[in-house]
């Protein structure tokens, strides 16, 4: 549970354990998804391997430390994403702009861009998504968990 706040067991304003290792993951992939992204050659694709990476370290960690590492990797999928989302947007404006110019319908160029840029977070989410959950699964294989865990 992501919730804070008076029920949550945590002080108003502060983050929960998925969310910490969200940020965690997310931070780590994202300078490796820049990283990929200008040795690729700067161009406007964009290449989900890093953002698996930091859903990796958000589910081990969540997973070591009694957090839900599912949802710690989506997000640190779509932090991750950010990165190279802000690289590739001009990319999918033109997208957008010739798709919506082929149609006769310059408002879709908004809407258009819209949906493309949710598919790129999206997936961008389910890349890390899958990190977490084989990060879960390693922890549980070769990583302790933490004597929070085990008691439950």
């Amino acid at each position: 549970m992501s919730r804070t706040g008076p029920g949550s067991g945590l002080p108003p304003g502060s983050l929960s354990r998925t969310w910490q290792y969200a940020l965690v993951g997310g931070a780590v992939s994202m300078p490796l998804t820049l990283a990929v992204y200008w040795s690729s050659g700067a161009s406007d694709h964009f290449s989900f391997n890093a953002v698996v990476v930091g859903g990796l370290i958000a589910g081990f960690l969540a997973r070591r430390y009694a957090a839900d590492a599912g949802a710690a990797g989506l997000r640190a999928g779509v932090i991750g994403g950010l990165a190279g989302y802000v690289w590739i947007a001009p990319a999918i404006r033109t997208s957008a702009e010739s798709f919506a110019d082929a149609w006769s319908f310059a408002p879709a160029t908004g809407l258009l861009f819209v949906v493309f840029s949710a598919v790129v977070l999206g997936t961008a989410a389910i890349a890390g998504l899958l990190g977490g959950v084989v990060g879960s699964w390693i922890c549980g294989k070769v990583g302790r968990e933490s004597p929070s865990t085990a008691s439950a």
